[in-house]
């Protein structure tokens, strides 16, 4: 699916590149946001949240700016950004241009979203229980075995518990638990489900079959 449609689908971001990403500014703003974005209710592809030019084109009211420190609000300012990078083999055409707010475009880098990459990845990624796994998958670290454990012993109604949670708790550091997230769902022994929107949240959820066609497959928001 092209960015383009997943924009057009994603409700309440009708943010949708122009054809021609080299038409004039608008009212001789020096902007390259609105060289290829119409519109003031910008919002971030990735957060959602919306986000304002400093060429005053797409703004925050007063209200949305109560209460947020100067750092946050320089993060919300408006950025373009390449949905598959172009280090990745991006192009730099209106299919693969999003308007990103400052914070996550400095975050992702040069990352793939969301395979890669997602915003406030410790606080939005979460474990929750499932079928059991297959046990001992192969290239498997102390860690990624650790991660079975866990969801092993979650109850469906226990509820999706945050990586960020589950560090506080065992004392496991991020990148790590990450790592073995990374190293389950390569070697197909969970699903990932993404969604892209606020608050972000992905799901792991181990499978009973590592044969299954879909294991391994990251999902946004039912699309592959």
């Amino acid at each position: 699916m092209l960015i383009g449609e997943y924009l057009n689908w994603t409700e309440g971001n009708a943010i949708v590149p122009h054809e021609n990403p080299r038409r004039p500014r608008p009212f001789g703003t020096t902007c390259s946001v609105h060289r290829w974005f119409d519109g003031s209710g910008l919002r971030c592809t990735y957060c959602r949240v919306h986000v304002y030019c400093a060429c005053g084109l797409a703004g925050l009211d007063e209200e949305d700016r109560v209460g947020i420190p100067l750092p946050l609000l320089l993060g919300r300012q408006a950025t373009l950004d390449h949905f598959v990078p172009t280090s990745r083999g991006g192009a730099d055409v209106a299919d693969n241009v999003v308007v990103a707010c400052r914070r996550c475009n400095s975050s992702k880098q040069a990352d793939l979203f969301p395979q890669e990459w997602i915003p406030d990845r410790d606080q939005h990624t979460y474990l929750s229980a499932g079928e059991p796994m297959p046990p001992r998958p192969p290239g498997m670290g102390v860690m990624a075995r650790r991660i079975a454990q866990l969801i092993a012993s979650l109850a469906p109604d226990d509820g999706p518990l945050s990586v960020a949670a589950i560090c506080r708790h065992h004392s496991w550091r991020p990148a790590d638990v990450h790592l073995a997230l990374g190293q389950l769902l390569g070697a197909k022994a969970l699903h990932a489900f993404v969604y892209p929107c606020w608050p972000a949240a992905r799901y792991f959820r181990p499978i009973g079959d590592p044969t299954d066609v879909w294991a391994g497959t990251v999902w946004v928001d039912g699309w592959l």
